[in-house]
This record gives structure tokens, sequence and C-alpha cells, in this order.
């Protein structure tokens, strides 16, 4: 019996060291990732539910007058949310006489991630176009998908009396994001509201999933996403996760998913996955195309009632821009066509059908990246626009805004 027990200790004892030595190794390298990155031991990075609050529609909303920092191996920012949860400056609830006020509705790409509150692409067009005249708001959320963005819009933005709604639509997730049979290939987990069209083709707003997701999330982290948190730092997860990534591919398993139709010339289906077929996914790229040319129909049409004029962009990702990220993808996918020049070229189509001014963002955006006296994208674990990047789209946006004739009272 006493030779059991201290057998037992001795386990006891080696398994307890084993979790003590594995718990100072990982901080150490979290400290490590934190000096090497930012250049300091200490870390700012706060929660989701500091700055994000559920919200019974669209998830998430921000948190009103919160102050969150942004964190990951490509950068250390702080983002300030104002007492409508908007990142920004105050502002009056009808626009100033005189003033032209503009509303951008997107998501995390001219939201900001990644860099400060006067870097993004609405504070520099704020900048460019001066205060007398114009007024900025940026309603854009990260994550948020198409769908959310019209209900955001439609369900607060438009309250605001905005004389110009700009949509950045975002070719890389947006279809997907709001189409739920897309959604379930593309990220697995439902967290959003969805859209569909009913058999007369009106849009319906599907709910189920978002309650789901509102009730996990009122439930609060597993004890063990809990212990996770606690034995690894933020930064080392974001390697895990990295690593992750680079031996299962994580969600870019299936180019005619993650790519899909918005920006290939063909499916690709030597990379098909699950037994899909090209069947499935025409199928499903045409509804999920057709949802959101009504959602962005339903954006226009809300935003004319409220007396305002309405355009859109189709925001340039790492992978349009740079010719390396696009050798990249290309080199271990070599069976894929992509088309880099397809989401704008698909976007004004549909613009045109529509009767909605597109501004060209892609050839300049290419244009400055090629020039090479910036980095427009970060690097390492994130691939959102630098504050080169956010001033390069600035400078497009007033340009064309002035050509297109749109900066005037509608």
């Amino acid at each position: 019996m006493a030779a059991g027990s201290s057998r037992l200790k001795r386990w006891t004892g080696s398994i307890v060291l084993l979790l003590v030595t594995v718990f100072i190794t990982l901080w150490v390298a979290e400290f490590g990732l934190r000096l090497v990155f930012h250049g300091r031991l200490t870390s700012e990075v706060e929660n989701e539910g500091d700055w994000h609050v559920p919200h019974p529609t669209r998830g998430w909303a921000h948190r009103p007058n919160a102050v969150f920092h942004m964190q990951k191996l490509a950068f250390s920012e702080v983002a300030h949310i104002n007492s409508r949860g908007i990142r920004g400056p105050e502002f009056d609830s009808v626009p100033r006489p005189g003033v032209t006020r503009i509303m951008i509705v997107s998501d995390s790409g001219t939201f900001g991630s990644g860099v400060a509150d006067h870097e993004t692409i609405a504070a520099q067009l704020q900048r460019i176009l001066g205060k007398d005249k114009f007024e900025v708001i940026n309603l854009s959320v990260a994550a948020y998908s198409t769908t959310q963005e019209y209900l955001w819009l439609i369900e607060e933005g438009l309250s605001w009396k905005p004389d110009l709604v700009l949509l950045g639509f975002a070719p890389g997730n947006d279809v997907q994001t709001s189409y739920l049979p897309l959604q379930r290939w593309f990220q697995r987990e439902a967290k959003r509201p969805y859209a569909r069209l009913d058999e007369s083709g009106k849009l319906v707003i599907e709910e189920e999933e978002l309650m789901e997701a509102l009730e996990r999330k009122r439930k609060g982290p597993s004890l063990a996403d809990q212990a996770y948190d606690l034995l690894v730092g933020p930064l080392v997860q974001r390697v895990i996760r990295q690593a992750k990534r680079a031996l299962t591919g994580g969600r870019k398993t299936d180019p005619n998913v993650w790519l899909g139709w918005i920006m290939m010339d063909d499916f690709a289906m030597e990379y098909a996955t699950e037994g899909r077929t090209r069947e499935q996914y025409e199928t499903m790229w045409r509804e999920g195309w057709r949802v959101t040319g009504a959602l962005i129909k339903e954006m226009r049409d809300r935003s004319q009632a409220a007396g305002a004029r309405f355009a859109m962009w189709a925001y340039v990702s790492k992978l349009q821009a740079e010719p390396e990220a696009l050798a990249r993808v290309q080199q271990a996918m070599p069976g894929v066509k992509i088309n880099v020049a397809k989401p704008e070229r698909e976007l004004k189509a549909l613009g045109e059908k529509l009767g909605i001014p597109v501004i060209e963002m892609l050839p300049a955006i290419q244009a400055a990246v090629k020039k090479g006296d910036h980095r427009l994208y970060f690097g390492i674990d994130d691939e959102h626009m630098t504050a080169w990047g956010h001033q390069a789209a600035a400078g497009i946006l007033a340009a064309q805004l002035k050509s297109l004739g749109l900066l005037t009272g509608p």
C-alpha cells in the first residue's frame, strides 16, 4: 500500500511539474512575442466582450463609449467607439445646415482593423474633404456581413440623415457570410442573421441561427476555453492558429468556396471537397449572388427613400493588389484560375443593372502597390490594409466621388 501511495505521489508530482513547465514555457513565449512584435512585455488586448455587446437582430454591436485594443502579431492599436456605438467622433442626429453627411457602411477593412482612429478610410476621407462642408460617419463593424450592414443601416444609420450612403462591399467574404448554405461551407459556425429570397423573390431575413448564437453567448465560454485562455496568451494563440491553418488549410481548403465564383474564372473541381459537384457550386453561388444583389438593392431603396444617394465600391484585398500574394496562392493551387479583376467587374455589372454608381478602386490600388513607396497591407497574421492603404483608398474615393458628382446634396 505504501509503495502504491508513493508511486501515485511521484506520478502526481510529475504531472504537476509538467503542467507548470508547460505553463511557464508558453508564457515565456508570449512575452517574447510581445517584445519582438510590439516592443513591450505588457499586453493590452481585451476580450471581445469588453467592446462588443450582443444585439437582438445583428448578433453583435460595438459597446458604446468603449476603448479597446486590437492586437495581432502584425499590429497593436487602439480604437475608440462613440456613444452611438460607432468608431469615430460624436455627431449630432441631424447634420448641420450646408453640410453633406456621408455614411460609410462596411466591415473590418473599412472599420480600420489594425490602424489608429485618425488613419481609417473614413477619417482620412474626412481630412481630404474638410469639415466645413462634409461630415463622414464610419458605420463599419468588423466581421459584419452585407446582411448585418443592411440591418444596421435601416435600423439606425438612416435615422441620422445621411446625404450619401457608401457601401464598401468585401468580395472576399460578403457573399458567403450573408447566405446560410454558403456560410456552412465557408466557416461552419453560423452566428449571424442570414438572408434568402422567398418564392416570389422577396428578401427574407432569417434569425434562427442568430438566436442560437446569442444563447451560446449568454452562457459564456466553457471551462475548457477559460482554462485555455489562462494557460495560453493571446499572441501564442495566434501562432497556434496560424500553424494549424498552415497544416490543415483551415477554412481555405476548398477554393471553390473561399474564393469561389466571385474571384475565379471557373470552378476548380480538382480541389472540390466533400464530394461537392459543379452543379452544387453553381447553384450555391448563383443563389448567394442573387441574395447579395437583393440586399444591395434594398439598401439603395431604403437610402433613397430616406433622401440619400447611394453608391458602392469593392474593397481590394491583398490577394488582388499584391502580385506576391497572388503568386503564393497560385503556387499552392496551380489549377485555380483566379481573376482579381472579376469582383469589381461583377459589382459594376450589378451597379449598372440597379442604377447604382460604382467607384473603381482596383487599378489605382494596384498602381500604388507597384509604386512600392509604402506597404499597403499588413503581413504575418493579418492582411488588412495598413494606414497607407487606407490613405490610398480614401484618396481614390474622394477623387471619384467628385468626378461622379456625388459630393453635392441629393
